[in-house]
């Protein structure tokens, strides 16, 4: 005769099984409908931007609080009247064009385009060059070169071209790697502008503006 204990026992058993049961169904898809499989993948999808936010969230109040450089911009920024907290820093879903972005009332972090912390510290660095520009020298915004000088300064002061995300980026060279990555990346941000009809119009905006905006490392004393 099966006593109490094996009872709870054999119960504890089935729910775990069933339990494994439904998760290898919903990883699989097997025995679900088209409608199931649906939810669970919007499920699962709410899921994952929830933990990207969250995480971005985090990152953001740690960088401030921590990051040399970030600390550093936050400071060069409070000098100009400008000041900055971790409201001005808004997590936000993106397309796959950009991992942030910068309007005269807040930075973007697109936080399921920043899947590492040092890659979150860099956007910022770069967006708060952005902010910089914009307080100190009022940037129009629609003229290319204006946009040009300001993305060629942030792409070259924010970390965004050390070597390392160069190279796991597919680019290397022996000589001026750090420039050529400079240029490239503020050609493509200038593309964006709804103003820039092509690549070539962004490219002659880059260039015209580069050898003074690339040596011009304010408020750093240097590329760091």
């Amino acid at each position: 005769m099966t006593t109490e204990q094996d009872k709870a026992t054999s119960l504890k058993d089935m729910k775990a099984f069933e339990k494994w049961r439904k998760s290898l169904q919903y990883i699989t898809g097997l025995g679900m409908t088209e409608e199931e499989q649906k939810n669970f993948r919007g499920l699962m999808q709410k899921e994952l931007e929830e933990y990207q936010c969250n995480k971005c969230e985090v990152w953001k109040e740690n960088l401030l609080k921590n990051s040399p450089p970030v600390r550093f911009m936050v400071d060069e920024l409070k000098k100009i009247k400008k000041e900055v907290t971790k409201d001005d820093f808004l997590c936000l879903p993106c397309d796959e064009t950009r991992s942030g972005g910068f309007s005269p009332t807040a930075i973007i972090l697109c936080y399921n385009r920043l899947p590492e912390k040092k890659m979150q510290e860099h956007t910022m660095v770069h967006e708060m060059v952005h902010m910089y520009d914009n307080t100190k020298f009022k940037v129009d915004w629609t003229n290319l070169k204006h946009q040009a000088c300001s993305e060629i300064r942030a792409a070259s002061l924010s970390g965004d071209c050390k070597w390392t995300r160069e190279i796991r980026r597919g680019f290397f060279r022996f000589t001026k790697q750090h420039q050529e990555c400079v240029k490239r990346r503020a050609v493509l941000s200038v593309q964006q502008n709804p103003n820039c009809s092509s690549k070539e119009e962004a490219e002659r905006a880059v260039l015209s503006v580069f050898d003074s905006c690339f040596a011009d490392t304010r408020p750093f004393d240097e590329i760091y």
